[in-house]
């Protein structure tokens, strides 16, 4: 990759590295200098300098260090990034001021890659091992990655087999909440410089939320286990082909934190720190997934071949007591559970040319097939009557996408590029609900059961997706124009311009009430999302090389922003408001706005620190409404203005900040580090989407600290730490008042998950 750089600098343009000398005025060792990683954001090795936009990277050296152990724990790594976990069974990822309800059935607003291969975001919630890096791609990806994600990209890169050396590790972790967390990866040179393997572990278990149910159970559990092989083949000078493989099985103990006072005197006052869960029965999930992915990497003459082939398949159980507080009689049931399993295949194909002396160009395809099916049983309750129902959601799509990108070398200092890309969406969809049977019949209706069977039976099958809603195609046309010019020896400038897109779709609700809308059906289509990103930034080492500091400004007009709210009713005939399920997409324009700074330093031969700030303001557009229960005269769905309001649940304002400082002893190391996380007071998605529940949550302060020995030469650490330092305990997420909750005592108990305790606990790692 180029890497050109002017021959003489001005010196009226030295002026920004000069401010930041200023800021520290330490002596420095002449030797010290951070070291440049590399990434492969733009599909080619490059610098983080050399890339037209924010990537953040957080690598395994420093996942090891903080005792990163699954993908939650990168947000404190990373300003500006929500990493939810509501619950076991649904994940979501935040950027740059949107996101997205797991549940609601739209495209992501992150799209998450396993080396360079597309994966769902429940895989990508697993453990963190034997990671090489993780790259962090902020803004719409709407021309090199595989799918136009308005938000950005992450992806996740494992470590390779080395061809010339064997090398691996071990390492333990215990903690106060009943944790182990145990490593292990090794590898080398099967024939030397021509084939070698690598396999990595991890066996993880822990307390989970440490959430103990009333009527006893205070054994919760998150137990993990995954292996990964890894293979590299130099088939030739020009020919490297790397094939990897992972497997992971999760399981996790699940009980809700209930929050408030019975109306009805029966049950206990408890506060979210109370950590207890009324329900009967305790919700959990199981994941199991296995990935495989094949990289071919070939030099044909000037013009380089690449081919990522990746395959998945997943299964994800999960339980749900849907009776969170326990009132319904025990002997009517009111769990449901259900199983979704996926299976996907992608293939991207590149060509590409680097290092001309004017213009570098690739051009590639990209195509997956992506097959969901969902299938459910889920208990309800009717008039003191119980039954059960079984539910088949199959969701597939696929994607083609051809895309180019040209660097064109407008002089020693400036490079020009210019991507485009053209994608086809086809997706299928359908819901469907059948009738199981009577699950629990009052005895007074004994002698009419056959006459109530008929009458619960005659309202099934549900569709929840009519015939002629079930396929849906579309196309549209992205992409990227950027300059990069080096302004100084040091310091580089960029401005980028960026188009992403979600696709059209409809709400899947199956349930018979949606022929009480204005439009039936029609009024569950929600169209599809543009947005066209401006950012500009900046990008220095400074003090020798030994600080970096890149700083960005953007701004994100979305047409048609894809929302999502629950809880919204329609009128039937006689007047009496219904549940539309599930909730509802919609689409309203809205703009986003914000920058980003993060920068590192050497202090001293002994100190090091780093940090990052991220501020962004996401609102509604003037005009924007949304599906809501507040309605006019004669109207039976209302809507509300929202014009103003802010866009989600993200912080406007999130801060972390590190740093590391260690004394030598002989040939040993003492050392001491903290990690710090600032989260800004954010919008609660829940409340907003009209259920009784909190509007906003605090903002909170998260410190991690670490002290240990280690060898010089790094070949032994071992180390005591303890994350949330400070035991904050804010409320995190909170959902609103369960169905049965309001049927029996008026509303009286929220689901309140707070910051993760305070865990103390010990590493120790070898390196062999």
């Amino acid at each position: 990759m180029r890497n050109r750089r002017p021959s003489t600098p001005v010196v009226a343009k030295t002026l920004l590295a000069t401010a930041v000398a200023t800021i520290v005025s330490p002596t420095f060792a002449q030797d010290l200098v951070l070291e440049e990683v590399i990434v492969t954001a733009q599909k080619r090795a490059a610098t983080i300098q050399e890339i037209s936009g924010t990537v953040n990277v957080v690598t395994g050296e420093s996942m090891d260090r903080y005792s990163a152990f699954k993908f939650n724990d990168l947000e404190q790594m990373t300003a500006g990034l929500t990493l939810n976990s509501p619950n076991s069974r649904n994940n979501s990822i935040a950027m740059r001021g949107v996101s997205i309800d797991p549940e609601a059935g739209a495209s992501a607003v992150v799209s998450v890659y396993w080396n360079d291969q597309p994966v769902r975001e429940d895989v990508a919630f697993s453990q963190l091992y034997d990671m090489e890096r993780v790259e962090i791609l902020r803004g719409p990806q709407g021309t090199l990655q595989g799918r136009t994600s308005p938000g950005g990209a992450i992806n996740l890169v494992t470590r390779h087999a080395d061809l010339a050396e064997n090398e691996g590790s071990i390492e333990l972790s215990a903690s106060d909440n009943e944790g182990f967390n145990g490593k292990v990866s090794f590898g080398g040179p099967i024939i030397n410089e021509v084939f070698a393997a690598r396999i990595a572990a991890v066996y993880d278990v822990n307390n989970s939320t440490n959430v103990e149910q009333f009527q006893g159970f205070d054994d919760p559990e998150a137990e993990a286990l995954s292996a990964r092989l890894s293979t590299v083949w130099q088939a030739g000078d020009n020919l490297n082909i790397k094939f990897v493989y992972q497997y992971q099985d999760r399981e996790t103990d699940d009980p809700k934190a209930m929050n408030g006072t019975d109306n009805l005197g029966e049950r206990p006052t408890l506060t979210p720190e109370d950590l207890t869960s009324l329900g009967d029965l305790i919700d959990n999930a199981e994941m199991e997934y296995d990935l495989a992915n094949l990289q071919i990497d070939w030099d044909i003459g000037d013009i380089n071949l690449a081919s990522v082939t990746g395959y998945s398949e997943s299964s994800k159980v999960s339980f749900t007591e849907n009776d969170r507080a326990n009132y319904v009689d025990e002997e009517i049931p009111t769990w449901q559970n259900s199983n979704t399993d996926q299976e996907s295949i992608s293939q991207e194909l590149r060509l590409s040319t680097s290092d001309n002396d004017f213009w570098d160009w690739m051009v590639g395809i990209y195509y997956q097939n992506q097959k969901t099916a969902t299938d459910f049983f889920a208990n309800s309750v009717d008039t003191g009557i119980g039954f059960i129902t079984a539910g088949d959601i199959p969701v597939d799509r696929k994607e083609l996408g051809i895309f180019t990108f040209n660097t064109f070398y407008l002089g020693e200092a400036t490079k020009l590029e210019v991507g485009l890309r053209y994608a086809e969406y086809d997706s299928f969809r359908r819901a469907t609900v059948n009738y199981g049977g009577l699950t629990y019949l009052p005895p007074v209706f004994e002698p009419i059961i056959d006459i109530i069977e008929a009458g619960f039976a005659a309202a099934f099958p549900i569709e929840g997706v009519s015939e002629e809603n079930q396929n849906t195609k579309e196309d549209t046309i992205t992409g990227s124009v950027s300059i990069n010019h080096d302004w100084t020896d040091n310091t580089t400038l960029y401005a980028a311009y960026n188009r992403g897109y979600r696709p059209s779709g409809i709400s899947i609700n199956p349930t018979p009430n949606i022929q009480f809308l204005p439009n039936g059906e029609d009024d569950l289509i929600h169209d599809e999302e543009k947005s066209d990103s401006f950012e500009v930034g900046f990008k220095g080492r400074y003090l020798d090389g030994r600080s970096t500091l890149n700083g960005a400004l953007f701004y994100q007009k979305y047409d048609g922003y894809l929302g999502f709210t629950r809880g919204v009713q329609v009128l039937d005939d006689d007047g009496n408001p219904q549940d539309i399920s599930g909730g509802v997409l919609f689409n309203g324009d809205a703009t986003v706005w914000g920058a980003e700074l993060e920068g590192q330093i050497l202090l001293s031969e002994h100190w090091n620190a780093g940090g990052a700030v991220s501020y962004t303001k996401g609102e509604w557009d003037d005009g924007a409404t949304k599906p809501c229960n507040d309605r006019q005269p004669g109207e039976v769905l209302g809507f509300c203005d929202i014009g103003g309001d802010a866009l989600g649940g993200e912080p406007e304002w999130s801060v972390t900040a590190n740093t590391e400082y260690f004394m030598p002893i002989g040939s040993n190391e003492w050392y001491v580090r903290a990690l710090y996380k600032y989260t800004d007071e954010r919008l609660n998605t829940e409340a907003s989407a009209g259920i009784t529940s909190r509007e906003t949550f605090d903002a909170n302060h998260v410190v991690n600290v670490y002290a240990g020995l280690r060898s010089s030469d790094y070949t032994w650490d071992v180390n005591i730490w303890a994350k949330n330092l400070l035991d904050s305990d804010e409320v995190v997420f909170e959902q609103g008042h369960d169905q049965f909750d309001i049927l029996y005592s008026g509303g009286s108990y929220l689901q309140s998950n707070i910051q993760t305790e305070r865990v103390i606990g010990a590493t120790v790692r070898y390196s062999f």
